[in-house]
């Protein structure tokens, strides 16, 4: 064995090591513009006990981050994710989102995105809500006047613009989704924390006068009935919500006039939001409003969005439908399944069928397809979705995005075993016995993973900086643990395999700490019988906000 000394200023030593004896070297790596510069650091961490005070103290942090949630479920690989890795990388994507990255160039380039940084929060709210908050103000501060948001910004000087949709005349010069996405990130953080005050904060918005100042500011409530009001406003000839340049779906860029399923629900599921803030609110003027217009999309969606086997993903600009049993490719899109699901709007048995052909026509064992058959060919009338090959991204991939909304729809309808089913044939900690494969690290999410018309089926891509990372510890934690934070206290409403004797969560909520046990003896995915508050029976599934202390909850699932 041999020691290696080295000086800052001299030759490395090297010499043989006695039986018995132990030496220890630190190697410190840094980037600075001179050596000299460096001196002072390079100094401070040739004292030992500095670095053990500055691993004890990186320590420190992770143990209290990770301290808010910790389950213990019948999944060793669940379990690992969900303590460890999964809130590691969600604490990645809020602090990076795609701004520095092997595989998407933000820094110098596209900045960081709006849409993709609304969605980061959502994994780390309850861990570090005050950071979520700033992020999600600065947010705001990108969105324009009318509602409407802009597409990417550059955190250091927050110049913003309007993204690709910038690059073709016969395209919208907005995109059709940004805005809603803040609504579910507000609403998250309000109902997490109980800061309702927040909402009355005054912000900026995005344009400016000569001078650079901003020429209108208001509250965050404004921002949010804003961006609903924008929705409404901008709507095509069925009535459904208009695709602006792309929705979620950057591939699909389809002329001026394109209408868009999809940000038909999510602007159901942002009502949902508002009206669970309008009720804490207590505005009941609003609240009627927003409940008008959701009554009015549920019908849209439903009178025109139907395909008979599946919900239709787009109507072009001509009123043609994409996503349909007409279509020769792309028949079939998951997220058109999903959120009808997850906005209320599908009825049980649509709900039911629309669900059924996503397990039959896009499940594969390495997670569920996009869409389905793949573009195989460029067409102009698509725009990028065309270019990759088929099985490939967003041209029938795998997108791993968007699987955890299908999670959520199943719980949501009480299939447990297919959500868990779902959650389980993408987590990277299943796939040990596949990394030949799977070519991904196996404690994050890649991007994608390439389907099954492709050759190289199971290879996962573009790892660590993906929205996948926060929806599916929401869908985790949210809806198959059915562990979730609500305006007046924390919502248990479990939806599991029902094999699972049961399960355990400890959860830390508003200054006090959530010991669950849910146990499952007549082996249900869903239903909740009883539930005891340190010994007590309480009426329904709501645990009220408790005192500060330790509270042992108790949770019996059955029919």
């Amino acid at each position: 064995m041999f020691a290696w000394r080295q000086h800052w200023c001299t030759e490395p030593e090297i010499r043989l090591l006695e039986p018995e004896q132990q030496e220890r070297t630190v190697v410190q790596l840094t980037q600075m513009e001179s050596l000299e510069q460096a001196t002072e650091l390079l100094a401070k961490y040739r004292d030992h006990q500095t670095v053990d005070e500055a691993f004890n103290a990186l320590a420190s942090h992770w143990e209290q981050y990770l301290a808010t949630l910790h389950v213990d479920t019948p999944d060793l690989a669940m379990n690992s994710m969900l303590n460890v890795h999964n809130p590691r990388q969600c604490h990645t994507t809020k602090n990076w989102s795609r701004y520095l990255s092997l595989y998407q160039l933000g820094y110098g380039a596209r900045g960081i995105g709006f849409r993709d940084s609304s969605q980061d929060t959502l994994g780390v709210i309850s861990h570090m809500p005050e950071e979520a908050r700033e992020l999600i103000e600065r947010l705001l501060t990108v969105q324009n006047t009318d509602g409407s948001a802009m597409h990417q910004f550059f955190p250091s000087t927050m110049e913003a613009n309007a993204g690709d949709s910038r690059e073709e005349e016969d395209r919208p010069d907005y995109y059709g989704d940004d805005h809603l996405w803040i609504i579910f990130a507000v609403t998250q953080y309000v109902k997490e924390t109980g800061n309702a005050a927040f909402l009355d904060k005054v912000l900026p918005y995005y344009q400016k006068d000569k001078l650079g100042n901003p020429i209108e500011s208001a509250s965050i409530w404004d921002h949010l009935c804003r961006a609903i009001e924008f929705t409404y406003s901008n709507r095509g000839q069925h009535g459904l919500p208009l695709l602006g340049f792309a929705d979620w779906n950057d591939t699909v860029n389809l002329p001026t006039g394109a209408e868009s399923m999809m940000i038909a629900n999510m602007y159901g599921k942002a009502l949902l939001d508002m009206l669970d803030l309008c009720k804490l609110r207590t505005d009941s003027a609003l609240e009627q409003r927003f409940e008008e217009y959701y009554q009015e999309m549920q019908r849209i969606v439903n009178d025109y969005g139907w395909d008979g086997q599946w919900y239709i993903r787009y109507f072009d600009e001509k009123g043609e439908p994409i996503g349909s049993h007409v279509n020769q490719q792309g028949q079939i899109y998951t997220n058109g399944q999903s959120w009808p699901v997850i906005s209320g709007f599908a009825t049980e048995e649509r709900a039911t069928q629309a669900l059924e052909s996503v397990y039959q026509k896009l499940n594969t064992r390495n997670g569920i397809k996009l869409s389905t058959p793949g573009y195989n060919g460029f067409d102009p009338k698509l725009g990028g979705v065309s270019t990759y090959p088929p099985g490939a991204k967003e041209n029938g991939g795998i997108f791993l995005h968007s699987n955890p909304w299908v999670m959520i729809a199943e719980a949501k309808m009480g299939n447990g075993d297919r959500a868990y089913e779902y959650y389980r044939q993408i987590n990277p900690a299943s796939k040990n016995d596949h990394i030949d494969v799977f070519e991904s690290e196996p404690y994050c999410y890649p991007q994608n993973i390439l389907g099954d018309e492709h050759e190289q089926f199971g290879l996962g891509r573009n790892a660590w900086l993906s929205g996948t990372s926060s929806w599916t510890y929401v869908a985790g934690t949210q809806w198959i643990l059915g562990v979730r934070p609500d305006v007046d206290g924390l919502i248990i409403d479990p939806c599991i395999p029902k094999a699972w004797p049961g399960f355990k969560v400890k959860r830390q909520f508003r200054g006090a700490t959530y010991c669950i046990e849910v146990t499952n003896p007549e082996h249900v995915s869903k239903g909740v019988t009883k539930v005891l508050v340190n010994g007590e029976l309480i009426d329904g599934n709501k645990i009220p906000v408790l005192a500060e202390g330790e509270h042992q909850i108790e949770v019996t699932l059955g029919r």
